[in-house]
């Protein structure tokens, strides 16, 4: 019995990224540019360290989908990605609750759901929010080396993906006080530094 309800939940999770991941590969592919999809695609077309208003990874992951797949679908590629990642990141920071729930509450969430495959830097937010906060529970339950760098890395990618990602950095710290006491949380936080140079530069 215990057999069987593994193969279940296995199977109906499967079924349920699948689907998540061909709905938005039809969307991605049969949707006409949105205007700031657009707008960062001329991002894309001219790279640098940074833009008027917007940290250089919504170019970058732009211009990395237009060199592998012709059109809007390589335009979105990466983000599309990035959003089914972000779905399984989330579950991933839940304990085991009822599946169906978790599914429920996505599908009810339009930014996720309708707009998560669209190449925005908000879909980049959004996933590396929750790979951050995914790091940051390792880190928290083990802050050996890898997970520090890790989080360092993580940190790095969440304000090169838009600069609201300083407000999850800020607020992160200022949830525990004990933070400020681990020497390591300092190194993760100059490795994120180090890496973010260029584009403060």
């Amino acid at each position: 019995i215990i057999s069987m309800k593994k193969n279940f939940l296995h199977n109906h999770r499967l079924l349920f990224y699948g689907i998540w991941l061909l709905l938005g590969i039809l969307q991605a592919g049969l949707t006409e540019l949105r205007d700031d999809e657009a707008y960062y695609r001329i991002y894309a077309l001219f790279p640098a360290r940074g833009y008027f208003d917007h940290p250089p990874f919504v170019a970058l992951f732009v211009k990395g989908g237009m060199w592998l797949f012709p059109g809007a679908f390589g335009i979105r590629f990466f983000f599309l990605l990035f959003n089914v990642l972000t779905v399984y990141f989330l579950e991933k920071l839940l304990p085991e609750k009822n599946p169906f729930l978790f599914y429920a509450i996505l599908l009810s969430m339009a930014l996720i759901q309708l707009g998560g495959w669209m190449a925005a830097p908000d879909t980049l937010l959004i996933f590396f929010t929750a790979l951050f906060f995914y790091l940051y529970k390792q880190f928290t339950a083990k802050a050996n080396w890898v997970n520090t760098l890790n989080l360092g890395f993580a940190a790095a990618a969440l304000l090169y993906s838009k600069y609201h990602g300083v407000l999850v950095l800020l607020f992160t710290l200022l949830s525990d006080r004990y933070l400020f006491k681990n020497y390591k949380v300092y190194v993760a936080g100059m490795l994120a530094l180090l890496l973010y140079m260029p584009h403060l530069y």
